[in-house]
């Protein structure tokens, strides 16, 4: 799986370059979430393996999304089709998505908690972090009864664990 992000990122920036120079981002968005779609389907994805030819391939996935492809969009899949990499394009699109958060300064969050939070502890947290990473913050909320108390808060690649089950892990490790 990380060696298909590796190899999806220069793919997503290209993209998101190309959309962004022609202000379509949600075009763009669109058309890699309906790739991604399609090429998560596994006889979809055998029958472009199965193509005498990567151009074959490749007009398969324009003709499929012949509403969403525009010029830009056809040579892109061309290009994907030519390299053989039909099966990193759900990581394209989670890339893309990145990317484009990045640049629309969103910043999603997951705060995974033992109980509900209010939804006045949750905007507290919303405005904290809003300030801190000068970004619209959006948080999912999940609850975990293992986790004992506390809650643990996923921020893009970092996490902050402020849990009880980790405290009490730690503190095991500690007395050993």
């Amino acid at each position: 799986m990380a060696e298909n992000l590796t190899v999806a990122r220069p793919y997503a920036q290209a993209a998101f370059d190309v959309a962004l120079e022609a202000n379509n981002l949600d075009g763009w968005q669109n058309l890699l979430e309906a790739m991604s779609i399609a090429c998560k389907d596994q006889y979809f994805m055998d029958s472009l393996k199965l193509a005498p030819n990567p151009q074959i391939a490749a007009d398969s996935l324009i003709s499929l999304l012949k509403d969403l492809v525009d010029e830009g969009g056809k040579n892109f899949i061309k290009v994907i089709g030519e390299n053989n990499r039909f099966e990193v394009i759900p990581e394209i699109f989670e890339e893309f998505v990145r990317l484009r958060d990045k640049h629309d300064k969103c910043l999603e969050c997951t705060l995974i908690s033992a109980r509900a939070f209010s939804d006045s502890e949750i905007e507290s947290l919303k405005d904290k972090l809003a300030k801190k990473y000068d970004a619209k913050v959006v948080i999912s909320s999940k609850i975990d009864k293992t986790l004992i108390g506390g809650a643990i808060l996923k921020i893009g690649d970092k996490v902050i664990d402020a849990s009880v089950k980790t405290s009490l892990t730690n503190l095991s490790t500690t007395l050993r």
